[in-house]
């Protein structure tokens, strides 16, 4: 591990101690002005190449397959059904071997291997229900507990998406389509909210029961604010519309007044309780959404009224104005830590 590495490992279990309560503001200033952080997170980036390598690698190998043998659906799922044991074999063996990065991507592929199954099984034994939905939930009960099992971050990253498939599936998702239209935002509020209730009780026991999966929280609470934040997004543009082809482009003017104003005092109080809390991550969620906000209204509400060729400028000139602002700010934190 790098010094910048080791560095930036140290300040995150000192962020964590301090949301717990063990050391005040202070003593955290002070320790964190002791482990300067690099430029670049290394073990980071690798991470997200072992991710993307671990997906390709998986792409590639069933396009491989099919291939060079002929393709049946019993085929198929007979090969899924190795692939999964085989991974899991292998992934075991390389944490033994102490490779426990490339064992816990090998562990994602054997999850992307068992979905692969899961739906091939569905359309042989397929009813003609329709109900694809039911498949992510089973892969959802799988891989859910294997991630603390296998104590494997990736994974339960994956189980956050499979319950936002299966849950817009289950909700009103007509067909394959309106990925992002979220046609009932409001069933999506509640389950965000319901997730960072999850991720908040997730990070007090992780000071007793569950120390061994410390840091799980952060992917809880980030997986819900996503899902609160992209809710609060559609109700703020279009009501709470619950039809897909229904009026909601006729949304009262009081209702997305009310909506606005319910997402722009949820990302202010992220922005106060991520700053009093030194968890960057509540903070940039905050601050994130509230700019998309200006620029949702902006573009809603004033573009077509002002030209587009100059809401265009003025959009681009407030956007490099920002990242100035934020440059700025971030010289000042090097030069000056206690600021």
């Amino acid at each position: 591990m790098t010094p910048a590495a080791a560095n930036a490992a140290i300040r995150a279990e000192l962020g964590q101690l301090l949301r717990e309560g063990l050391i005040d503001n202070k003593t955290y200033s002070s320790l964190s002005e002791l482990y300067p952080v690099g430029r670049w997170d290394w073990r980071s980036l690798g991470r997200w190449f072992l991710i993307f390598g671990a997906v390709s690698l998986a792409a590639g190998s069933a396009i491989f397959l099919r291939e060079i043998i002929h393709f049946t659906l019993e085929k198929l799922a007979i090969q899924l059904g190795i692939a999964t044991i085989v991974l899991l074999g292998g992934a075991q063996w390389l944490k033994w071997r102490t490779w426990r990065m490339v064992g816990q991507a090998l562990e994602l592929m054997a999850a992307f291997s068992l979905i692969g199954l899961t739906f091939t099984l569905g359309m042989i034994y397929s009813t003609g229900s329709g109900h694809w939905s039911a498949l992510v939930l089973i892969d959802l009960i799988i891989i859910l507990p294997a991630s603390y099992a296998l104590n494997n971050r990736l994974l339960l990253v994956l189980s956050a998406v499979l319950f936002f498939v299966w849950f817009g599936g289950r909700t009103g998702y007509t067909g394959w389509g309106y990925w992002f239209g979220m046609n009932y935002p409001l069933r999506f509020a509640a389950a965000g909210g319901f997730i960072i209730a999850l991720g908040c009780g997730h990070m007090m026991l992780e000071k007793t029961a569950l120390a061994r999966f410390r840091g799980y929280a952060k992917i809880w609470l980030s997986s819900g604010l996503f899902i609160t934040e992209m809710a609060l997004w559609l109700l703020s543009l279009f009501g709470a519309y619950e039809l897909i082809d229904g009026p909601w482009h006729l949304a009262r003017a009081d209702e997305l007044f009310l909506f606005n104003t319910v997402w722009a005092v949820f990302n202010v109080l992220l922005i106060v309780v991520g700053a009093r809390l030194v968890f960057r991550m509540l903070t940039a969620y905050g601050a994130t959404f509230l700019i998309i906000q200006g620029y949702t209204l902006f573009f809603a509400h004033a573009a077509d009224r002002i030209g587009y060729v100059t809401s265009s400028f003025l959009a681009g000139g407030a956007a490099l104005a920002l990242a100035f602002m934020l440059e700025q700010h971030r010289r000042a934190s090097v030069a000056s830590p206690d600021s």
